[in-house]
């Protein structure tokens, strides 16, 4: 059971539309402005499209891939493999009709997979495989969610439905 995710086509073409322009802009206004305005402000505007830049190519190059044991969101120049039953909290957010999918593991550790990149109904099929695993793996079937109204606050605590077994 090897699923992979990627921006679609369309996707990518969007990114490159704006982002490219975008990062070309905050460029030439940083270059330009040496001189003219203070040395800060340059440099300011410079990093401005180096992390536009930045967020362009993750966007382009990301990739999620899951299978029994853990998912993997990698990118060009790195990636995060998080084993399922290290998973203690599944959570929504999103703002401005996006929306972000955290996977927490770990101590104080998580992943962040956006709508911007991958579309709102593969990011619902991650959570819904994501939570079936993670529950198999800790042991929780047929244990109500935690909390009771998850489909309303956002996120799911499977340390806490572990936590309301062992009671």
């Amino acid at each position: 059971m090897i699923e992979s995710y990627r921006p679609s086509s369309t996707s990518r073409s969007v990114m490159l539309l704006v982002g490219v322009p975008g990062t070309a802009i905050f460029w030439f206004v940083g270059i330009k402005a040496i001189g003219q305005v203070p040395l800060l402000l340059s440099c300011a505007f410079v990093a401005a499209g180096g992390a536009i830049a930045r967020q362009v190519l993750f966007d382009l190059t990301m990739r999620v891939d899951m299978d029994a044991h853990s998912i993997t969101r990698s990118w060009q120049f790195g990636s995060v493999v998080v084993p399922i039953d290290k998973i203690h909290r599944l959570s929504w957010g999103g703002a401005r009709g996006s929306l972000v999918l955290s996977i927490h593991y770990g101590a104080k550790r998580f992943i962040q997979i956006s709508s911007n990149v991958l579309t709102k109904d593969e990011l619902r099929k991650i959570h819904k495989d994501l939570l079936a695993a993670a529950i198999a793996a800790h042991g929780l079937e047929g244990t109500p969610l935690r909390p009771l109204f998850s489909e309303q606050v956002g996120y799911i605590d499977i340390d806490e439905m572990i936590a309301m077994k062992r009671r």
